[in-house]
């Protein structure tokens, strides 16, 4: 079954250290998340390392997301420091792994599932010191719901989980990042968020949002 995939990275200022992307792999997606660490001169650098490094990686299992975390984890000692969620997602399944304080949420009608909930926040990635922590074979029913720090320490819970189950995918993101702002319009803190979720299938065979 087709998914559908938004993407939104939004700036706190002229400089932004968040990325995002969205790959594809022979039966699925790779959805990648780098939230490079702040008042560092390498962190936006990290990031984008993490992202580009992803774009040609072919993954199996969550045990290989975590051996190219630990393996960017000493390749980036020399360039800066960042956060990493990785979820690869197929019709039936999903796994991955993280590093960080960077989320992803698997979200139901019903509840959630937090597949970061085992990370670790620190050291991050580029410490040499890192511990990317995996996160096994899951049923993908529902949305995945990606975001680094500038969306889950400044928006409740309540609210992201709403806006997660009741929005259109398509409009997820910029819902998400305007629950984010201020009453000014600004943002604390960058912010980069993914969503995810398998299309539905009319009648005669269509897929549709």
């Amino acid at each position: 079954m087709p998914f559908d995939i938004a993407i939104r990275v939004e700036s706190a200022g002229r400089v932004g250290e968040d990325r995002a992307a969205a790959f594809s792999l022979s039966d699925g997606h790779l959805l990648v998340l780098a939230d490079g660490a702040g008042g560092t001169s390498g962190g936006a650098a990290a990031a984008e390392a993490v992202v580009a490094r992803a774009r040609s990686l072919a993954v199996t299992s969550a045990l290989d997301c975590l051996r190219f975390l630990e393996e960017l984890d000493r390749d980036l000692t020399a360039v800066g420091q960042t956060t990493a969620v990785m979820v690869a997602l197929f019709e039936d399944h999903l796994f991955g792994a993280s590093v960080g304080d960077s989320t992803a949420w698997l979200v139901h009608t019903d509840g959630l599932v937090d597949l970061t909930e085992n990370q670790v926040a620190k050291p991050l990635l580029g410490s040499s010191r890192a511990k990317p922590a995996p996160f096994g074979l899951r049923h993908c029913r529902g949305r995945v719901v990606i975001g680094s720090d500038g969306l889950f320490k400044y928006v409740s819970f309540e609210r992201v989980l709403n806006i997660a189950r009741t929005s259109p995918l398509a409009a997820l993101p910029d819902e998400l990042v305007a629950a984010a702002r201020l009453p000014s319009g600004g943002l604390q803190d960058d912010i980069a968020i993914i969503v995810a979720g398998q299309q539905a299938v009319a009648a005669d065979g269509r897929a549709s949002s």
